[in-house]
């Protein structure tokens, strides 16, 4: 009897034979799918292994030096910016204008730049835990190739690296600036590689009793036009208004017969030809030193003449009303019973004044320091506020708005009058290339904003200000000639200037150097970049020292040799090359002396 057995498969009977066959069979099929699901297996563990390697391995990466939270200007993209810090939330006219609030600081923000849709550009004051302090930076990245202290804050330069730090008195770090590694900006061993603004600590000044033949005047005319029909080109398309009210500001200084005068204008510029015409005016009539300093507000007309329309008659008169306004001035001369000086400094986070002042060209170098020089009469109140400070008055643009205003100098100047008394002066700085507002806005509302902001600035420095211990009055003049090489400002020239002061394709001018008690002033025809009005205000011994823009004349931009870039806008609209080499050489000889009576 044969035994029957079941298939282990399909569980029919069968023979000991055959099951032991088919047995056979489904052992091997068996270890064979056992050594599939295995690889299987296998090849699943590896793959994900894998993943958790490549993640691992991307989170260790090291992020770039010149990240701002992960982001590396020159890589992300405007929409890499948004899918991780989401919509601005700050209003501002443009979809590549960024700002989001500092946590914590609502009153600060950091701002990003683009260019061709990538990120080129981050100035943070948000803390950055890899740098909190000059002591790391430096630890980090080795000394500075550029450096610049403030009073009491500092700017180190890292190009190489795509970063600028600004650091505090204590060395924290205050502000963070990210781009794209460039080569370094001043070349290694560059007299000013290393500017330092700092003075060393003195003894309080001693209270000193102006002299009875110190006088100091002042007074205020409207240079706003007469009539608007023939103001600019274009006016019968688009007609101009006036926005606010311009003014011709003047003050004088005298001490017996010597006298000096500044005169403050709401204009855009104006020719050396035309300022002269005043000067000689005022000249015959007993003011031989007269600086005229223009604010350079791009919400007036063309009163140079530059762009190919010139408003002879609007600038005839502004001349005219600038001399009325001297007159006046020396009508209110009073006997002085305190001279006295401050500044204050604007603190630079995330390397500019938030929504007030940054700089376009080379992002960090901001002059942060406004200044005053006031007189007070002998009924304690003041008679006048010469105040300083550096930017561009271009928070509004005439072509947008066709509202003629003095921008924030307006608004500025009468709050300063409306909060300290007296007649208030304004004098701009080293505005060049190109310090120029931070607003996030550009109307008439947000220039009159800045202003008062900045008024409270002149302000805190006039709480600060200390007496002049000296009563000296003097103006030097150094003239100097600069080649004129940029082709745009040729052809102006060619159409504009007398010929004895444009001959050759070169052009006359002057520099003054002023003391004021124990103020002191450099004079530039044009717009001084502010790397060099800063290495010569280090070379000034005056207690308060003041670089004065566009006095005298309105020659462009004034650039140091080392940052003269073929092409650039500054290079288009300057005298050339050698305009900034000239200009530093003149304001270093300049720079130390001291007026005649201290010699």
């Amino acid at each position: 009897m044969k035994i029957r057995n079941q298939d282990p498969k399909s569980g029919r009977s069968c023979s000991s034979a055959v099951c032991a066959a088919s047995s056979t069979t489904n052992r091997s099929r068996s270890r064979r799918n056992n050594r599939l699901r295995a690889t299987t297996c296998a090849l699943a563990v590896m793959a994900i292994l894998g993943t958790i390697l490549w993640h691992q391995s991307w989170a260790a990466a090291p992020t770039a030096a010149n990240a701002y939270q992960g982001l590396v200007p020159g890589n992300a993209t405007l929409s890499d910016v948004l899918a991780q810090l989401g919509p601005s939330p700050l209003e501002t006219p443009s979809k590549t204008d960024l700002r989001y609030p500092v946590a914590g600081q609502p009153e600060l923000n950091d701002r990003f730049y683009f260019q061709n849709n990538k990120l080129a550009l981050v100035t943070s004051a948000s803390p950055d835990s890899r740098y909190p302090t000059r002591q790391r930076i430096v630890e980090k990245f080795g000394k500075p190739e550029a450096e610049i202290t403030f009073q009491t804050q500092s700017y180190l330069d890292y190009t190489q690296q795509g970063l600028r730090f600004i650091c505090d008195a204590a060395g924290n770090t205050t502000g963070v600036l990210y781009f794209a590694p460039h080569p370094r900006r001043i070349p290694e061993g560059y007299p000013n590689v290393h500017v330092d603004l700092r003075r060393a600590e003195i003894d309080p000044p001693q209270a000193t009793t102006p002299p009875a033949d110190f006088l100091v005047g002042a007074s205020q005319v409207s240079i706003a036009p007469q009539k608007f029909d023939d103001i600019a080109p274009d006016n019968d398309q688009k007609p101009t208004h006036l926005a606010e009210d311009l003014f011709a500001r003047a003050v004088i200084f005298q001490r017996g017969e010597e006298r000096v005068v500044f005169i403050g204008l709401d204009v855009f510029g104006m020719g050396m030809w035309d300022v002269d015409t005043v000067r000689e005016r005022l000249r015959e009539k007993g003011f031989p030193n007269v600086v005229v300093a223009m604010s350079h507000t791009h919400a007036n007309v063309d009163t140079i003449g530059f762009y190919g329309y010139y408003p002879a008659e609007y600038v005839q008169q502004i001349l005219a009303q600038s001399e009325q306004a001297v007159m006046q001035a020396a009508k209110n001369l009073s006997p002085v019973a305190e001279l006295k000086i401050g500044s204050a400094e604007m603190p630079l986070a995330g390397g500019r004044v938030v929504d007030l002042i940054r700089n376009g060209r080379d992002p960090g170098v901001v002059d942060p320091t406004v200044s005053i020089v006031q007189a007070i009469g002998k009924d304690g109140k003041p008679i006048a506020n010469l105040i300083h400070l550096a930017c561009h008055p271009e928070v509004i643009r005439l072509r947008d708005t066709r509202g003629l205003s003095p921008d924030f100098v307006g608004t500025l100047c009468n709050d300063v009058t409306r909060k300290l008394g007296g007649q208030t002066v304004f004098l701009n700085g080293a505005l060049g290339g190109m310090l120029t507002p931070d607003t996030r806005l550009r109307t008439q509302a947000a220039a009159e904003e800045m202003g008062h902001a900045l008024a409270k600035f002149v302000v805190a420095a006039a709480e600060n200000a200390v007496p002049s211990e000296t009563y000296d009055i003097w103006l030097h003049r150094r003239p100097v000639e600069y080649p004129v090489t940029a082709e745009a400002i040729i052809q102006y020239l060619e159409k504009a200037a007398p010929k004895a002061d444009f001959a050759q394709h070169r052009i006359r001018s002057e520099m003054n150097l002023v003391w004021i008690g124990d103020a002191q002033f450099i004079t530039i025809p044009g717009e001084l970049l502010p790397d060099l009005g800063l290495e010569i205000m280090s070379q000034m011994p005056g207690k308060l020292r003041l670089i004065v823009g566009l006095a005298n004349a309105e020659l462009g931009y004034m650039i140091p040799s080392y940052d003269f870039r073929d092409g650039g806008y500054e290079e288009r609209t300057g005298p050339g090359a050698a305009g900034g080499a000239i200009t530093r050489s003149v304001g270093l000889e300049l720079a130390p002396i001291l007026p005649p009576q201290r010699r």
